[in-house]
């Protein structure tokens, strides 16, 4: 993933660490195979798992009981719309991510993962969790940096330009100053779907003031993500930039001798955890392939779905115990 060998996920370390998750029926089978890549370690056996319920079946719940994994309920502030979550239960997932701190003090580290990612290095892990278990502790992030998506402006006449990042579009939607709006619009989104901090670290109850903020009037999706590039660029409070590769979203690289998927840029180290954000056939249907370049620059088409890469290790983790 990076230029030097990076070592796998401690499993030794004195602090309790956790990976916390959230999922709703439609995509439970994404959040099995979450599990199932983690767990696939060995020294990440003993690492707790946690699931925030966004609209889960009664079977789900069954399934994750039989693998040990807490289910917690989700945090609904009482200014949402009681009808709008009842259309999309889900939505509760993210108003749940900045409340981790409270749902679970026994631990000293958490590491949210969205259910459409899955671990393919445990360095990856390792990373995430070292990066905000410091003495000074930091929010572990990965800034939204893509070669396929340009920063996006819009041009209007006599060579004027718009600025259309989703920080400016979110932060104008929920009617944030122009000063925050102008100072955050150029600069890059910590992307919500995977990060980690500490449980006693300042910015829990920032990230819950910029929460309640952002709620008067912005949207309910990507509120958390808003929240958080807020606290970090805004606040100011200590931020750790973690490399593209701890949460890879393309452009793909597929390494066909290896079997693993890698980062476009040379020299195409292996992707430590694959987050499938945008890929909204793919994370209904096992069947739905993308194209892929490979290692002799040949299109390969493919699934990136961790069951469809590592069939043998999905259906041993669906086994009943």
């Amino acid at each position: 993933m990076l230029s030097s060998p990076l070592p796998p996920l401690n499993a030794h370390t004195p602090k309790k660490r956790l990976i916390v998750t959230g999922c709703d029926s439609r995509y439970f089978p994404l959040l099995e195979e979450l599990i199932a890549s983690i767990q696939r370690f060995p020294e990440a056996k003993n690492l707790a798992i946690a699931c925030v319920d966004g609209g889960l079946s009664p079977d789900n719940l069954r399934c994750l009981a039989r693998k040990n994994i807490p289910v917690q309920a989700p945090y609904i502030p009482e200014t949402i719309s009681k009808k709008a979550l009842k259309k999309r239960p889900s939505l509760a997932i993210g108003l749940s991510k900045l409340w981790l701190n409270e749902f679970f003090p026994e631990f000293d580290s958490i590491l949210w993962l969205d259910a459409d990612s899955w671990v393919q290095e445990s360095s990856a892990l390792e990373l995430l969790f070292s990066a905000t278990e410091t003495e000074n502790p930091a929010l572990a992030t990965i800034p939204e940096l893509f070669l396929h998506k340009p920063f996006r402006l819009r041009w209007l006449p006599f060579n004027l330009a718009q600025i259309r990042s989703i920080l400016y579009k979110n932060t104008t939607i929920a009617r944030l100053p122009r000063s925050i709006r102008r100072y955050v619009g150029v600069r890059p989104t910590l992307n919500g779907g995977i990060f980690a901090l500490s449980r006693t670290a300042p910015h829990w109850k920032k990230l819950q003031e910029w929460q309640k903020i952002v709620l008067k009037h912005g949207k309910i999706f990507c509120s958390d993500q808003l929240s958080l590039s807020l606290c970090g660029h805004v606040d100011k409070l200590p931020v750790e930039f973690l490399p593209p590769g701890c949460n890879y979203m393309g452009p793909w690289h597929f390494n066909t001798e290896t079997k693993k998927i890698c980062e476009l840029t040379y020299p195409h180290f292996p992707a430590g955890i694959i987050h499938l954000a945008g890929h909204d056939e793919m994370r209904l249907d096992l069947n739905v392939k993308t194209s892929v370049r490979d290692e002799k620059n040949q299109e390969q088409f493919m699934s990136l779905r961790f069951a469809s890469l590592y069939p043998d290790v999905m259906a041993n983790a669906r086994k009943p115990s």
